[in-house]
């Protein structure tokens, strides 16, 4: 089997790279320990002009582990339901995908005991303007922390609930979208707040403001010590010295690490003749330490 020559070139001040001299449709066998090292020093890694086939993409999803498909089935692709479309297409009156999935900070699964490992999103389709991902380095935000805050930290845990928010009225929140047996798949689920990464022994924050990961309360502290204590991490990790902003082309693939890194679409303020379509996978991770 031939070496392929990876090249990955840091984009990002403390991850993201982008990744040159690797065709996946032909290469990510004997790319992948080059892949595999990039993806955990890097923790975000970008392919431009890929040309995928949703078998093969699928395929690739696989190398990094068993394949969960998403919690809402209605948006599983027809033939793999590994595979979740994003769109704001509407075909045959009924939403080609999911519209603004994602539209607002969270790690992937981190309502699930075992949250994900790897998200890809293939580009099929992207908008002239808008549509643009950004992600935080949550590890990097973690190793920011002054030493007081991170001996508060060390053993707390925080309650998640899928979909679950104070914010009654938003679209995404109150269970909006899920069936009795979607539900019942989502219980309340409890994570540390800082956890170690298994494979490189980095430790990161793991709190979301997001309404996915429906963080409800830190257990062992007060409602009022616990929403501030959450308030302080949450405007801390999203100042912009953390953030990343990335602008999709057609036959991007991106990767990334959600044991590490939390992500926020922006798909809910385009315009109505600007479209994006995306195939998603997730695996699954390992239990949050």
């Amino acid at each position: 089997m031939n070496v392929v020559a990876l090249a990955a070139q840091r984009i990002g001040g403390s991850f993201v790279a982008e990744v040159s001299g690797v065709d996946l449709a032909r290469d990510m066998v004997a790319a992948w320990d080059a892949i595999h090292a990039a993806y955990l020093e890097h923790k975000i890694l970008i392919f431009h002009d890929q040309d995928l086939s949703a078998k093969r993409f699928h395929d690739f999803g696989e190398r990094f582990g068993t394949i969960e498909p998403h919690t809402v089935v209605m948006y599983h692709h027809n033939e793999l339901p590994g595979i979740t479309v994003l769109s704001n297409r509407v075909e045959m009156g009924r939403p080609k995908g999911i519209r603004d999935a994602g539209s607002h900070w969270h790690s992937d699964y981190s309502y699930k005991a075992i949250p994900a490992n790897v998200t890809m999103l293939y580009a099929l389709e992207v908008p002239n303007e808008g549509g643009d991902t950004k992600f935080i380095d949550l590890a990097a935000a973690y190793r920011a922390l002054p030493d007081a805050i991170k001996q508060r930290l060390e053993g707390l845990t925080a309650l998640h609930h899928y979909r679950r928010t104070k914010e009654r009225e938003h679209p995404e929140g109150r269970w909006q979208l899920l069936t009795e047996t979607e539900r019942a798949a989502t219980p309340e689920v409890v994570h540390p707040i800082v956890r170690t990464h298994p494979e490189t022994g980095e430790k990161s924050l793991f709190v979301f403001p997001g309404i996915t990961s429906g963080i409800q309360h830190i257990h062992g502290l007060a409602k009022a010590e616990s929403d501030a204590l959450l308030m302080e991490l949450y405007a801390h990790c999203t100042e912009p010295r953390f953030q990343f902003t990335y602008k999709w082309n057609a036959g991007d693939l991106v990767l990334w690490d959600n044991r590490c890194t939390m992500h926020h679409a922006t798909t809910d303020v385009l315009p109505a003749d600007q479209y994006r379509t995306l195939y998603r996978i997730n695996t699954k991770g390992t239990e949050p330490i």
